[in-house]
């Protein structure tokens, strides 16, 4: 079985950010790193969400209600997503040559990262790692930190090739550089976070009052619809949406 982790949202000025980790055994040989598949396309958005929704399913997480299946899959409610449905993105479910043991996600709100984001980005992903309780876990760098250790007290630290590696007993937890591009398990966790991601993204540019198949704004600085949807929504009294 393979474990992998990584985030979505760290940088953008607008949302939440979310991480998850996956053990998954079988074929990953066809899985492709999420900036591969969310292309800014309905087609390639409905690629991905035809993954998520599969293993939704197979897990038992799955419902027809967003605001449901978050609630099982994050442990809360969130009143963002009451009347969206999936699919959001027109995807349809899929066999799939793997399969997904375990799903453990995570959603930091906006507001919480205003402060010590990469800190608690850092956390996140050490978190997730250790509830796998995989024998070995890959995981993506959080960004900007080097020393995981005020998380992992009691676990040795070795610094090799482009990664970050913690030992204890029989297990690991390496974090490297590039490690969606490098390790499938952890591009099929990229997947997940940025699909969650972007029907978030999907649920505040509709608070916004923003209408498209995909989000219209993504919440990163470098987007000219980022500022429309910033002033929106501190005009609608929102700012808890934003960083």
């Amino acid at each position: 079985m393979k474990c992998g982790v990584d985030e979505a949202g760290l940088g953008p000025k607008v949302g939440s950010l979310f991480v998850v980790g996956v053990a998954v055994e079988g074929d990953l040989g066809d899985v492709r790193e999420s900036k591969e598949l969310f292309r800014r396309s309905l087609s390639t958005y409905a690629r991905a969400e035809g993954i998520v929704l599969s293993v939704l399913r197979t897990l038992g997480l799955y419902s027809r209600s967003v605001a449901d299946a978050w609630e099982k899959v994050f442990g809360r409610r969130n009143e963002l997503y009451e009347g969206m449905e999936f699919p959001v993105f027109g995807g349809e479910e899929m066999g799939l040559p793997f399969r997904v043991k375990r799903l453990i996600a995570m959603e930091i709100p906006a507001h919480h990262l205003r402060r010590h984001r990469f800190l608690k980005d850092a956390k996140a992903l050490v978190d997730i790692s250790l509830k796998l309780n995989c024998s070995k876990v890959i995981s993506g760098l959080a960004g900007g930190v080097k020393h995981y250790e005020r998380f992992l007290a009691g676990w040795s630290r070795s610094v090799e090739a482009e990664r970050i590696v913690y030992r204890r007993g029989e297990r690991e937890i390496l974090f490297v550089k590039g490690a969606d591009k490098r390790f499938k398990e952890v591009a099929l966790a990229s997947i997940f976070a940025k699909y969650f991601r972007e029907v978030h993204m999907m649920a505040v540019n509709r608070l916004a009052g923003f209408s498209g198949d995909i989000p219209v704004a993504s919440g990163y600085p470098a987007d000219p619809n980022t500022r429309h949807l910033v002033e929106r929504l501190v005009k609608l009294n929102f700012t808890k949406l934003l960083r």
